[in-house]
């Protein structure tokens, strides 16, 4: 059923696409205009993900039927920006893992085990489930959350470029590597994002002014991999 919808989809799309051209020329006519203001119907492919959460019960093939469409809408966007047919900036295709990532967050949340769930822990089974043992409260159990600690405070107490930039690149790995070996994967996830932003708003005071937005948004979108890449990695193995 789901597989039935996508070819009107993209049907859609391709009108939108046309949509854009046509609105775009009569604004530089209008308005004379060599480049047109932004604002462009096609961008709402970037929802279509979302629509494989109303066939949830096959929501993975969903999802991937989205991919080529959203793929193809970019690379004709791109292709039409170029030659100047319709307006906005090339870089809009960094949203399409955050579409994703939402889409899963979302899948999670509504059809899965909830957010605030705690998953299987990751810890040894010989390890006592008697959460007052030695065993189950040492310093074992907590290296997954000391590793992130140990990422997170160089970025608060260094001035130092160099060592920010590195001790920044750690922490967006720790904290979406460390939740797999845990027993709360959403809980640590959503932690490590709150020290994130923390990390980021600091970069302003350490970086310079000039270099500071780019290093925001590169961080950014290295993040979204990273968490998309593990929240993929956690539905399909956990």
């Amino acid at each position: 059923m789901a597989a039935l919808i996508f070819p009107v989809l993209s049907a859609c799309a391709l009108a939108a696409l046309v949509i854009d051209c046509f609105s775009a020329k009569s604004q530089s006519i209008d308005l004379g205009q060599t480049t047109p203001n932004a604002g462009r119907l096609s961008d709402f492919v970037f929802f279509t993900p979302f629509i494989a959460l109303y066939y949830h019960e096959d929501f993975w093939v969903s999802l991937l039927y989205t991919l080529p469409l959203v793929l193809c809408t970019l690379a004709a966007q791109t292709a039409l920006r170029r030659r100047n047919w319709i307006p906005g900036p090339e870089e809009l295709w960094v949203m399409l893992p955050g579409s994703y990532l939402l889409t899963i967050i979302a899948y999670f949340i509504f059809f899965h085990e909830g957010i605030f769930t705690a998953s299987a822990p990751a810890v040894d089974s010989t390890l006592s489930q008697d959460p007052e043992s030695p065993e189950a409260t040492g310093w074992l159990y907590y290296w997954p959350y000391l590793v992130i600690l140990g990422c997170f405070i160089p970025t608060m107490i260094t001035n130092n470029d160099s060592i920010f930039s590195v001790s920044l690149l750690l922490l967006i790995l720790a904290i979406t590597i460390m939740p797999f070996f845990t027993g709360y994967y959403w809980s640590t996830m959503g932690g490590g994002f709150l020290l994130l932003l923390v990390a980021v708003n600091r970069m302003f005071k350490v970086l310079k002014s000039d270099e500071a937005g780019g290093a925001s948004f590169i961080s950014s979108f290295f993040y979204m991999m990273a968490a998309f890449f593990s929240i993929v990695i956690y539905a399909v193995f956990f």
